[in-house]
């Protein structure tokens, strides 16, 4: 079995190396899995319709908030049992996510975060080779941060069954979890924690409340939308390496370029080849960090950079480096 990849080479910049030292488990059984991560987390059905599994799961804990690293393997269908006591925030570190509650639904991948509290049935989809690291968050927690936000969320908040956080917003979470991760203890844990790990402790669902709150004041998308939503990135993902215009993109997904740009605006905040351009080079930095000793000139290729120059500075705008110095980092 493979370890697990995301633990330090992964685009949001977390390190899981002191979580990920020993596995609570690992298996390629579909029951076994089932099993364990029933005991473990909450009780669900798994269904593997491709690849093979490869289960891995990796477990923290910091205060009352705990911490697992998860990888499935192949793509895997989860459709976990309503649960009241926590909230599961979910953030892939590698591949990507669908996940669907209550007629709502998003896709997420590395850089982006989902909030999963379902009222009633949820429905998960991992994609193959997905990797996680999913915080569970006490639901006395969060009573405790609106009670004290008051009158700083509307006045009829609740907390939608899934709600999903985008950059920047989800840039500043991942700083506030690389701080939790490292307050992971190296042998015992500790029993009482300190002033400002407790601060931080009310500071992640505080965070969660205030900016899902604005987020839930646009209407959300209907199922038709989330259905075409998953046309289009499982469409982008596929021309990673290869070339496609906006109007390819349109009747590869079956709708029009303006019903595209309106969809990948009001989901994703950018036109619809600007998507594409972040998952390419997300896609490569991914790479650039698993094998450090690459040409900058064939990985700008390989994900349809034609101008190694252009790819340079697009790199640099959207992680704040050159490809070279993230090579250098992992040399």
């Amino acid at each position: 079995m493979a370890t697990f990849h995301a633990a330090t080479a992964n685009s949001v910049g977390l390190n899981l190396s002191l979580m990920c030292r020993e596995p609570v488990f690992t298996s390629r059984s579909a029951q076994e899995t089932q099993r364990l991560m029933g005991q473990a987390l909450v009780e669900h059905e798994l269904v593997w319709p491709q690849g093979g599994v490869d289960t891995a799961f990796y477990r923290g804990q910091v205060a009352s908030c705990e911490l697992y690293a998860l990888r499935y393997g192949g793509q895997v269908e989860i459709r976990p049992q309503p649960f009241e006591d926590f909230v599961l925030v979910q953030m892939p570190l590698r591949g990507s996510a669908t996940l669907e509650s209550d007629g709502m639904g998003y896709d997420v991948s590395p850089g982006e975060v989902a909030i999963l509290s379902p009222r009633e049935q949820a429905r998960v989809v991992w994609e193959a080779g997905c990797e996680q690291l999913i915080l569970k968050l006490p639901r006395a927690l969060l009573d405790a941060s609106q009670q004290a936000l008051g009158d700083d969320l509307s006045p009829d908040f609740t907390l939608a069954p899934v709600s999903r956080l985008q950059r920047p917003l989800a840039l500043r979470w991942f700083r506030l979890v690389s701080e939790l991760l490292e307050h992971l203890p190296e042998g015992e844990a500790c029993t009482t924690p300190s002033r400002w790990l407790q601060h931080l402790e009310q500071s992640l669902p505080m965070f969660l409340l205030s900016h899902c709150d604005v987020a839930q004041q646009a209407p959300p998308a209907p199922r038709q939308a989330t259905r075409q939503l998953q046309k289009i990135d499982a469409c982008m993902r596929e021309h990673l390496a290869q070339g496609i215009s906006l109007a390819e993109l349109a009747v590869a997904v079956g709708v029009s370029i303006r019903s595209l740009n309106t969809l990948c605006q009001r989901e994703y905040g950018q036109s619809p080849m600007d998507r594409l351009r972040g998952l390419r080079l997300e896609a490569a930095r991914e790479y650039l960090l698993a094998k450090p000793h690459s040409s900058v000139t064939e990985v700008a290729l390989e994900f349809g950079f034609g101008h190694v120059g252009r790819f340079a500075n697009y790199y640099r705008q959207r992680f704040g480096e050159l490809p070279r110095q993230t090579m250098k980092s992992q040399a």
